[in-house]
């Protein structure tokens, strides 16, 4: 691939120059944002892959490691990871599948299946984390805390006013 900063400012200046109502400024934004998330998204998924996992089942089970006595529901899951629950069940089968978590029932209401997780998934989690931890270190080095705050201040804006 081969995006260029200034292909897309030259793109985005020919377009409103023809469409008077193009918001050339909101235009930029909206494709740095997916351009960035789609670059994140692959350089995750390359780190991971080294263990075979996707950025998916990654944030499952570190989703399940965070919980409660690193216990938690489908429905839960599929919350936090803004994903179906067809989806949320689909990783749930597979961290089972690869022994990471176990399913059990809620002791408090026995219709509901609890996620919880395995000293296998313990152990892979602690495994993993600072491979990641190092190959995310050069993507944010340049990044004061201010910065890390602003970024996430203003993320946080744009997601509120889509709703979520």
């Amino acid at each position: 691939m081969s995006f260029s900063q200034t292909g897309l400012v030259k793109a985005l200046k020919k377009l409103s120059e023809q469409l008077p109502d193009f918001s050339e400024r909101e235009a930029h934004i909206m494709r740095l944002l997916r351009i960035t998330s789609d670059r994140l998204s692959s350089r995750q998924n390359e780190l991971l892959k080294e263990y075979g996992i996707n950025e998916n089942l990654w944030f499952a089970i570190l989703s399940v490691y965070i919980s409660p006595n690193h216990e938690i529901l489908p429905s839960r899951l599929s919350d936090l990871m803004d994903l179906t629950r067809t989806s949320a069940t689909r990783l749930s089968d597979e961290m089972v599948g690869r022994g990471w978590i176990e399913r059990s029932m809620n002791e408090k209401d026995r219709r509901q299946i609890v996620l919880k997780l395995t000293k296998a998934g313990e152990d892979f989690i602690k495994e993993v984390q600072p491979y990641m931890n190092k190959g995310y270190a050069p993507l944010w080095k340049d990044f004061s805390n201010e910065e890390f705050d602003q970024l996430q201040l203003l993320l946080g804006k744009v997601l509120t006013s889509l709703g979520v």
